[in-house]
């Protein structure tokens, strides 16, 4: 009877184990769910709660990295990127392993290239390179340093980079005319409406503008004159001073703005024809 007795409770002892061990996994598991639900939804800042609510009672569960990585995901979802980048780089020194840490390191260099970044983004994407990660997280690495020299404008680094991730002949090209953008010059251009106001302007490409600057400049210029011819100095020194030679200036230096203006749409229209075709080669099968 004892045997009995001693059997029932060694079998006993062993379903409570069981059952305790099942309920601990299952509390553990509940804050993760439901915080990866309120994610889904949208509900980013609950989401955040509840995975801080995680850290908080778990602080040595292995999965503390990629905790923190879907923290930095919500904060960056809602564009709060100082807290999203202080949460990633957390995940990045406590990713369970070297792929982890990879992936880690591609959302940061993410986060940092919409924050404009660049620099800071290249080296979290060379950081992710030395931790010999799949070649999937390699090409996504090379992917997105490519990115962020396009949107530095620097051809000759992004040409290289992107060797490796493709060898498309029409890319090629593309680097070859953003290398070779036709720019002009905002000296001739402040030299040539010092000259005749409104000409820069027109050098730069904007008609309207350089007509209106020679209209509102020669309409002043004109009353001033005419004012001086008739003997009205005081009138033809307020026209020449306070009205003719503040728009005569402004004029100049907005012929320098807008040749400003004509390179910088040079530039980004060259680097938004990279940025199609590269994605035309990504959604390529």
């Amino acid at each position: 009877m004892s045997k009995i007795l001693n059997a029932s409770l060694f079998f006993f002892l062993i379903l409570l184990f069981s059952f305790s061990c099942g309920f601990t996994t299952t509390a553990e598991e509940l804050p993760l769910s439901f915080a990866k639900y309120l994610f889904a939804q949208a509900n980013y800042d609950a989401a955040i709660t509840e995975y801080k609510r995680f850290l908080f009672f778990h602080p040595d569960d292995p999965r503390i990295g990629e905790v923190y990585q879907n923290i930095g995901l919500a904060y960056r979802a809602q564009d709060l990127w100082a807290e999203a980048t202080n949460s990633l780089r957390m995940a990045v020194h406590h990713a369970a392993d070297s792929e982890s840490k990879s992936e880690c390191q591609l959302e940061l260099a993410v986060t940092l290239i919409a924050m404009q970044d660049y620099d800071l983004a290249q080296l979290a994407l060379i950081k992710a390179t030395l931790q010999a990660p799949s070649a999937l997280i390699y090409r996504r690495a090379l992917f997105l340093r490519g990115i962020a020299y396009i949107y530095q404008f620097r051809w000759d680094e992004t040409r290289e980079v992107l060797r490796d991730w493709s060898t498309d002949e029409k890319l090629n090209t593309l680097f070859d005319e953003a290398s070779n953008v036709p720019q002009k010059s905002v000296n001739v251009a402040r030299l040539l409406s010092t000259i005749l106001p409104g000409a820069g302007q027109v050098y730069a490409g904007n008609w309207t503008s350089g007509l209106n600057a020679f209209l509102l400049n020669g309409t002043l210029g004109f009353l001033t004159v005419d004012a001086a011819f008739d003997r009205h100095y005081t009138d033809a020194l307020l026209w020449g001073v306070v009205a003719f030679w503040r728009y005569y200036r402004g004029n100049t230096y907005r012929a320098g703005t807008t040749v400003e203006q004509f390179n910088e749409q040079q530039i980004q229209q060259a680097a938004e024809a990279i940025l199609q075709r590269l994605q035309e080669i990504a959604d390529t099968p």
